[in-house]
This record gives C-alpha cells, structure tokens and sequence, in this order.
C-alpha cells in the first residue's frame, strides 16, 4: 500500500526538478501539548502541512538520504544511497553535486552528515570512507581528517562517522557508529582533541557489589554490555552550545525520565534547563499507537526554542528556553503531511518554516506556521530580545486563540515578572500552574511591599518597643512622686 502510494506520485510529477504536492485541507495529523498534570492538551495547529519537494526530476533521483543542512532557502543533503551531496533550492534547481573528494578516483562513500559554516564551507561525515571531507563554497576539495588519533578507541573498532556540525571558533564536533564516549572534538587543524560530553553511566551500589563479588564470570559479561549511550545527532547554535539527542534509551529509562537531549557547552557540561513539569523525553507514555518517542534529530532557534525530530512516531516536540513544552505536531502514515522514516529537521531563518526530510520517501516535507504559531513564537523572541510590552501583547493574542494554555499564562507572569508587576506575575503564575516561578515572583512582592512600608514598619516596631518603655517609665516617675509627695507631707 505505502510503495503503491508514493509510485503513484512519483507518476504524477511533473518535468519540474522539485515537485510541489498540495496539502490535503484535512489535517492529518494533530497538535497538542502537556498540562501540569501530564495529561495530553489539544490545541490549535502551530505548523501546518504545505507541500512536499520530491527529486525526481535529477538525472539521478536522490536514493536514502540521511542528512540535511538548511541555509538561507538552499538545501544540502547528504544522499546517501547515491554516496553523494547535492545542493539544491526550493525552486528544484541543482545547484551543486559533490561526489569525490581528492581526485575523481577517491569518491565519496555512503555520506551520513552533512554540515555548512558561516563561511559556506561544506563538511561532510564520509561515512564509508571513515573520514571527514572539507569542500569550499563551489565544491572544490580543500582537506580531510581521518581516524582520530588516541588509545581510547581499540585498534579493532571501525571509525564510522555520522553526524558533523562546526562552531565558529572552527572546533569540529562528530558523533560516530559504535563509539559511546561522548562527542569527538578535533581542532580547526583537524587534530584530535578529547571526548566531550560523555553521557555517564549510573550503577546502583548493589549492582557494583553483585558484579565485583557475587557474580559469575558469564554474568560479569553481561553486565559489561551496560555502557554510556550513544548521541544520535547534534547541532551548534549561536552561542557555540551543541544541541545532542539520545534515542537508544531502554524501557526503563523512558520510566525513569532520563535525558533524552543535551545542550554541552564548550567544556562537555550539560547547561539544559529543565524547570519544565517532567523530563524532556517526547512523549510522555507509550500505547499501541505510539511508541516510546526516539530523537533523531534537532534545530534551535536563536532565541533558545528548540524542536525535535521523533523519528518513532514521526512527530515535532518544540520547547522553550526552560524546557517547557510548547506543542507537538506530526504522524507517521501514508498520507500526504504524514512521514514515513523521518531522519533530520531544519528550519529557515525565522522559523516560519519546518523541514523534515525523508529517508524513505526520498523527500523534504515542508510545514508553514499559522497565525497561531506565529504568535507563540514571537512571544518567546520578543521576551528574550527585552521587549516587555511586545511579549504581553504576543502572549494576550495566544490566550485569544487558546485560553487553556498553560504556558501563555506563564508566559505573561515572566513578562510581568521582568517589568516588576509581582503581584500580576503572580497571578499568571498561578494560572499556569507555575509553583517555580511564582515563588520567584512572591519572593520579589514580599521584598517590594518590605521596601515600600520599610518607613511604616519601623515606626510601627518602634512604636511597640517604646510603649512599653515609656508607660513603665512613667509609672516609675508617677510612683516616685508619690514618695516624694508621701515623705513631705510627713515633715
């Protein structure tokens, strides 16, 4: 059925490189998000399915791909059945195909990752070849690092890089098949630095007992399978912080609310913030129709959101800053706006637009924001740029849409919170379920009212100290003239 389907449109496309299908006026998928008590929220689409970029029209039609790097409306994508990268627009047009690295004869082989700097040099994860390959703006071959040099990977072990990304101090971060010691970290040399970020692993003192003491040597082995987890993808934002996700957790992990994603800065420390209700794990239970949610892939904004590719159940999970959870969108399925092997996420500029590129469909599916969505996410730009008034406003049209927002109202206590209206804040907070911030915000009231009435409270603590000292010492010198009084009468 699903073959039967995507053959049928492969037939209708027409000569166009990249083929626009139209969006079904039916959803087909929903939006929602998660309350405080972790129950499942309907709310208005965010993202809505737009059209789907097929490359049928290539001399050689894009076969498996496994990575995708969005810059400035151009795609790069590492087609990996092809062992290739080919850059193209929205416009079908093939603007670039890489497909050697040294000379004609030393080509590339199965490329997993893809990567594009500031600069538009490419870098590519040459997965088959073991190595990572440089190429500057037009294509043209300027180096390659190989297997990183150090004792801690045993001679036996295949290097098999996967994902690629760059800061702009020019450190070059990999992820790489079979290797769970964090992220590889060469220099803007190509030099090999150390491993970064490595995901520890915790055992219970019983296990550490059983397994040095009581177990045997079959058993020992057993456990010596239990090791730190693999990323599955990474991205560097702005602020040269590396975004990696997690999607090799167990049954029990997912129970136990494990982390899913890292944000690692330049030193390997995990700086996610987490004051969300619950981990960030996807979804937050597992059915029939949903699996457990498996992160394969993820984009930041520039003002701290962040989606993540769940490529289970073909889903979307954005999140602010904190960790909150702002809404979920996507399914898999054989409809249009539905994926089948969804691997990387991308984004334009603004965020208007979310791509998902498909291994299985050979496709980049695009959804467009809606008016909702807009709001919501200018709400979270404008509160981070310092624009107070902006975000109330942003966060007042998002309760118009949808009153049973939770994180609107909580959007609007920080607004207030930053402007110095605690007491509102409070209110917002309270609405939204917030107990963290609104003990920030009653934390501040209580401090304002107290440098408020500090002048009043003084005069009144005074008052009540002094009082007392002067009735007692004015019934001493009331006592004392009677004695007095008492001891002339007497001469």
């Amino acid at each position: 059925m699903r073959k039967s389907l995507f053959f049928a449109a492969v037939a209708s496309a027409s000569l166009l490189l990249i083929q626009p299908v139209a969006a079904h006026a039916e959803v087909p998928y929903e939006t929602y998000s998660y309350n405080y008590y972790q129950e499942t929220v309907a709310q208005p689409h965010v993202y809505l399915y737009d059209e789907t970029y097929t490359f049928d029209g290539f001399e050689t039609p894009v076969k498996n791909p496994q990575d995708m790097f969005v810059k400035d409306d151009v795609f790069y994508i590492a087609d990996t059945g092809n062992s290739r990268i080919v850059k193209t627009n929205s416009e079908g047009e093939l603007l670039l195909e890489i497909k050697s690295a040294s000379s004609e004869e030393d080509l590339l082989s199965k490329p997993q990752g893809v990567f594009v700097t500031d600069e538009d040099h490419i870098y590519v994860a040459d997965s088959g070849n073991g190595r990572l390959v440089e190429y500057d703006e037009n294509g043209g071959y300027i180096r390659q690092i190989g297997r990183p040099v150090t004792d801690l990977i045993e001679k036996d072990v295949a290097y098999t890089p996967q994902k690629v990304v760059v800061d702009k101090d020019g450190r070059i971060y990999v992820t790489a098949y079979g290797i769970n010691m964090g992220l590889l970290e060469f220099n803007i040399e190509g030099d090999f630095q150390s491993f970064m970020g490595a995901v520890q692993v915790s055992v219970s003192p019983f296990e550490y007992i059983w397994k040095h003491y009581f177990s045997t040597k079959e058993q020992q082995a057993r456990m010596a399978t239990i090791v730190p987890t693999e990323y599955s993808n990474i991205f560097v934002d702005k602020d040269n912080f590396i975004y990696a996700t997690i999607n090799n957790l167990t049954n029990a992990d997912y129970v136990n609310g494990a982390d899913a994603i890292r944000r690692l800065n330049p030193t390997g420390k995990d700086i996610l913030r987490r004051l969300g209700h619950y981990s960030i794990i996807g979804d937050l239970y597992k059915s029939e129709d949903n699996k457990w949610s498996s992160f394969i892939d993820v984009a930041a904004t520039d003002y701290g959101c962040y989606f993540i590719l769940d490529n289970a159940n073909g889903k979307v999970f954005g999140y602010d800053y904190d960790g909150n959870s702002l809404f979920v969108f996507g399914r898999n399925g054989n409809r249009e706006g539905n994926v089948m092997n969804a691997v990387a996420i991308g984004t334009n500029s603004d965020a208007s637009t979310i791509y998902i590129l498909d291994y299985q469909l050979n496709s980049i599916l695009t959804f467009s924001i809606t008016d909702y969505g807009r709001h919501l996410l200018d709400a979270l730009r404008l509160n981070d740029t310092g624009d107070t008034e902006g975000s109330i406003a942003e966060w007042r049209e998002v309760l118009r849409l949808n009153s049973n927002n939770e994180f609107a109202y909580t959007g609007l206590g920080k607004s207030f919170l930053a402007n110095g209206e605690y007491k509102k804040a409070m209110e917002y907070f309270k609405n939204g379920n917030n107990k963290k911030y609104y003990s920030k915000a009653l934390y501040y009231h209580r401090k304002e009212l107290m440098e408020k009435n500090f002048g009043k409270i003084m005069a009144v603590l005074a008052a009540i100290v002094l009082i007392p000292v002067v009735v007692v010492t004015f019934k001493k010198i009331k006592r004392w003239a009677g004695e007095v009084k008492c001891a002339m009468s007497k001469n």
